[in-house]
């Protein structure tokens, strides 16, 4: 009976915690989806800018079609996903293929995720980050879910009037956390006084958040950012996770396919983040379907990096 125990091998955390994940997710009915190792490469080339940075691995199929290893999986999904019977609950345990930039060299990345896609977006944004806090509850000791709301960019974006190419710098320097590059770029725009001072208070305005909230609700200019602001605290609310959200309105998604809520996932010991989300209707919509939709990702390898099972 007990000769299998010496052989066995012991487990990665992420192996755990991927078996852990599995049994969550399937109880609230989210069906493990198999992704397909390539497409096109001039599928990924259309949605260039919702890749992160870096090269893709692309090769010529013996029908002479030019193919790629995927860089993302939410991509995959998103185009191949049939909503027939209203909304479909998928998770995922995947390799993605992409350049480190620091490296320069291809990098093969594991995750985990989910996408919910197809129900009513204030339910299912309350239910995708109440999961993403689980998921980070699962993977570590401490950790912190920090959350944003892209309508309420947008909304301060539309209040100051910016261009689309200003818009993209501020963005840029707010994700850099740098309150002189945000400044920089806002007054390049031209942008003066109050709108100056809101930006700036943004670059360095996060933490818990019922605190952050009402700090953030004093920089309102306009009914939208109330609103994007009202409509974060139902989801937090709803998801029953204020405890361990804090907000950062420093995370920032491209415009073109995110809306909604964003989310970025630490754990104690991993010096990058471990998970990210959010709502991507904008994504669907570019793929020709009006479906609300909205998941995250685990990195798995930053998990290993945490118990020194393997280097960086």
């Amino acid at each position: 009976g007990n000769r299998m125990n010496s052989v066995q091998p012991s487990l990665s955390l992420a192996e755990k915690v991927t078996l852990q994940l599995r049994g969550l997710y399937e109880r609230y009915s989210y069906k493990k989806y198999q992704v397909a190792q390539f497409e096109e490469y001039a599928f990924y080339m259309q949605f260039k800018s919702f890749l992160s940075e870096g090269r893709m691995l692309s090769f010529t199929d013996l029908d002479g079609r030019l193919l790629a290893l995927k860089p993302d999986v939410t991509l995959s999904i998103a185009k191949n996903v049939r909503l027939d019977d209203g909304a479909e609950k998928v998770y995922y345990i995947e390799n993605v293929y992409r350049e480190s930039t620091a490296s320069g060299s291809m990098k093969e990345i594991n995750q985990m995720g989910l996408e919910y896609i197809g129900a009513p977006a204030a339910y299912a944004q309350a239910e995708v980050l109440s999961l993403a806090a689980d998921t980070l509850d699962i993977s570590g000791e401490d950790y912190i879910l920090e959350v944003s709301h892209m309508g309420f960019m947008q909304a301060l974006f539309d209040a100051l009037n910016l261009q689309i190419e200003a818009r993209n710098s501020i963005r840029k320097a707010l994700e850099a956390k740098s309150m002189h590059a945000v400044l920089n770029a806002a007054s390049n725009a031209g942008i003066k006084g109050i709108g100056l001072r809101i930006l700036g208070d943004l670059t360095t305005l996060s933490g818990k958040f019922d605190k952050t909230l009402s700090e953030a609700n004093k920089l309102c200019l306009n009914g939208q950012m109330s609103a994007a602001l009202d409509e974060l605290r139902d989801i937090v609310i709803s998801a029953e996770k204020s405890e361990c959200v804090h907000i950062d309105f420093t995370q920032q998604g491209d415009l073109e396919y995110y809306d909604g809520l964003l989310m970025t996932g630490y754990i104690k010991g991993a010096p990058r983040a471990v998970l990210s989300g959010g709502r991507y209707d904008g994504l669907m919509k570019k793929l020709g379907k009006e479906a609300p939709a909205c998941g995250f990702a685990l990195y798995l390898d930053e998990l290993n990096r945490i118990s020194g099972q393997n280097e960086a």
